[in-house]
């Protein structure tokens, strides 16, 4: 388990440093700007300069757990300038501790560390790692940044804020080897964390691992083949089946007439051939089919008689009140190309019918 630890950046041009710590063993990473990941950084903390997060203590003796964090984050909000981002937790006692940020800060930050594949479990401000009881003023310093810890404050070490919150008060100097032992407990067990709400850590789902990946396209590569097989062996099937269909239809032919060589030019020369002997093809679906388009588009026309003969003729009778109804379907069967022969005369009733007969062009 390997943990690492970065400063937050205060700026663009900030290049802070990044440690490792594995198996309780110090490391120094270089700076962030250098920094390689690797699987085995399984926890990312950051800590937050003095100077940009502010940090209060809130006594709330009548409140406990959430309600009580929940009443700190509110005054704490009161007491800013502007939108901040806001974590609290329990300090000690009754007492809340509360960090704000600027969200502007807080997301050039976690973008300056993702930057370099660092994706912070905990980020919490640097004045929140010293942990105090009683009485007194702390100095705490980590890779460029100190702070001034007291029991209800925490500033930046700057001479300004020593004389206005210090004055001559006595100040003690935590050494290394004590802060380090600060930063690996609070990366257990953290005061408070601003990685919440707005900037809670969202990890990327994995559905799938690296070797189930390889699984995958492997199988999907085993479908395609397997489905190319099964398409061709079908085909093949088909093929077989048409030339052997093929064949049996060109000796068909060749039975009627020897000169047919060819299985694409069987059916014309089969209709030509049964017409040299006096036979004919089934023609009585399209001349069915033209004369039903003509009545149908000739209004008042209806058909009395409809016979078919073997040598390919359609006998029609056609009736309608006028000659003029039956003449636009005789003319809209022409127009189709078929050939035909009409005769005209009227029923007992006065109405006009035509024996017609249609052959094929």
């Amino acid at each position: 388990m390997t943990l690492v630890i970065a400063r937050f950046p205060t700026s663009e041009q900030d290049d802070p440093s990044v440690f490792r710590v594995i198996e309780g063993v110090w490391q120094d990473a270089g700076v962030l700007s250098n920094f390689v990941p690797t699987v085995d950084d399984v926890t990312v903390m950051a800590v937050v300069a003095p100077e940009d997060v502010r940090c209060h203590w809130f006594t709330l003796p009548d409140l406990q757990g959430r309600q009580a964090e929940t009443v700190a984050k509110l005054r704490a909000a009161e007491q800013s300038l502007g939108l901040v981002h806001i974590s609290a937790g329990t300090d000690y006692d009754d007492v809340i501790a509360t960090a704000t940020i600027a969200p502007e800060v807080m997301q050039r930050g976690l973008d300056r560390l993702g930057a370099r594949g660092l994706n912070p479990d905990i980020v919490l401000p640097f004045a929140s790692l010293v942990r105090i009881h009683s009485d007194g003023v702390f100095r705490a310093e980590m890779d460029g940044l100190s702070v001034l810890r007291g029991a209800q404050f925490a500033i930046p070490d700057e001479a300004m804020l020593r004389d206005l919150f210090i004055g001559d008060a006595q100040i003690e100097n935590m050494d290394s080897d004590s802060i380090r032992s600060m930063l690996l407990s609070a990366s257990a067990a953290p005061l408070l964390n601003l990685r919440e709400g707005n900037f809670a850590k969202r990890d990327q789902a994995v559905w799938v691992t690296a070797e189930q990946k390889i699984w995958v396209r492997r199988l999907l590569a085993a479908l395609l083949i397997v489905t190319m097989m099964l398409t061709i062996a079908t085909l093949a099937k088909y093929w077989t089946a048409t030339a052997s269909e093929n064949d049996a239809a060109l000796a068909a032919a060749q039975k009627i007439d020897p000169a047919i060589q060819d299985i694409d030019q069987a059916e014309s020369m089969l209709a030509a051939s049964l017409n040299r002997q006096g036979k004919t093809q089934s023609r009585f679906a399209p001349l069915s089919a033209a004369v039903w388009r003509s009545v149908k588009a000739a209004p008042n026309v209806s058909v009395r008689e409809l016979r078919y003969t073997p040598d390919g003729i359609l006998t029609v009778v056609l009736a309608a009140p006028t000659a003029d109804n039956i003449n636009n379907a005789l003319v809209t069967i022409q127009q189709d190309g078929f050939r035909i022969t009409a005769t005209a005369r009227q029923d007992t009733t006065g109405a006009t019918l035509v024996d017609m007969t249609v052959r094929m062009p």
